[in-house]
């Protein structure tokens, strides 16, 4: 269904709203509550160009500006919101509109490393059924999608949303269309994705279909460090010692870099203080040793 909404501009100078709805009403615009003040549906045999002469013709005289958008009431391309896609105001035929937008819909799949040949036969065949095919194809398809990274910002930015929204229990794809605002095409993409990347996984739950939150691996546990005593005091003030930094370390950052047991660093480290070898600063509560 392809329509035409019309948003008004009226003058003080002008006719009354009352007339301006009488204009509008001889071509078939209704009044509507919202963004637009008209709206105007284009038959299929009709031309959009032609459609839009009439609006002028009907508007002419009255001391009214107005603006015009053309919209399909086709899923919105990726990375755009909600339902309604505008399209181009050229002299095409609703029906050719359609066509052009469903082949353009085709080569992004065609992109992401879907065989889209199945469908290609009902954009000359039966145009009205590829809506509903496609949706059916896209579902099939969620888990042979390929990942498309960093060559279309808009849909990163759509795959975080809808990844966030996620959890292990599961969501419903209309569930996350309710919370996001995006339409049914917007949402069974980011979800092909994002199971393409190993994000999600798809489940059945009874007669439910859900989306579950593939959490990430646990981080590797860090192994404690191994250590090596010294044989005597002489080895751990040496090792303690040569451990220094000489812009300063820590006690913590000495017992690392000697893997000396921590009661010899600090036997170490008293020892070489009371001899002069090393001095201590107080730096945000922490000591800091240097070497004198």
């Amino acid at each position: 269904m392809i329509k035409t909404y019309i948003r008004v501009e009226l003058s003080s100078e002008g006719e009354s709203p009352k007339q301006i709805i009488e204009r509008m009403r001889r071509i078939g615009a209704l009044p509507v509550v919202g963004d637009y003040d008209f709206e105007l549906e284009v038959s299929e045999d009709e031309r959009l160009f032609d459609k839009l002469e009439k609006i002028h013709a009907a508007l002419k005289g009255s001391m009214v500006r107005y603006t015009l958008t053309t919209r399909t009431d086709m899923p919105a391309a990726p990375g755009e919101r909600g339902r309604v896609t505008v399209t181009p105001m050229i002299d095409q035929k609703p029906v050719e509109l359609k066509r052009n937008l469903y082949k353009a819909k085709l080569e992004r799949w065609r992109e992401m490393g879907l065989d889209v040949s199945e469908l290609e036969p009902l954009l000359d065949k039966d145009l009205d059924h590829f809506k509903e095919a496609s949706k059916d194809f896209l579902r099939t398809h969620l888990d042979n999608l390929a990942v498309v990274k960093d060559k279309h910002p808009p849909e990163n930015q759509i795959d975080g949303e809808i990844l966030d929204l996620m959890d292990e229990t599961g969501k419903t794809l209309k569930g996350v269309m309710s919370t996001t605002g995006y339409s049914e095409n917007i949402v069974t993409l980011s979800l092909g994705r994002l199971i393409s990347a190993g994000s999600l996984k798809r489940i059945q739950k009874g007669e439910q279909e859900l989306f579950c939150l593939i959490p990430p691996p646990a981080p590797p546990m860090r192994k404690p460090l191994k250590r090596l005593p010294a044989e005597d005091v002489d080895e751990a003030e040496e090792r303690t010692l040569m451990a220094i930094h000489e812009k300063g370390s820590t006690r913590e950052q000495i017992i690392r870099a000697t893997r000396l047991p921590e009661v010899q660093v600090t036997e170490a480290l008293s020892s070489l203080s009371k001899k002069g070898d090393i001095r201590v600063v107080r730096k945000a509560g922490k000591a800091v040793f240097y070497k004198a």
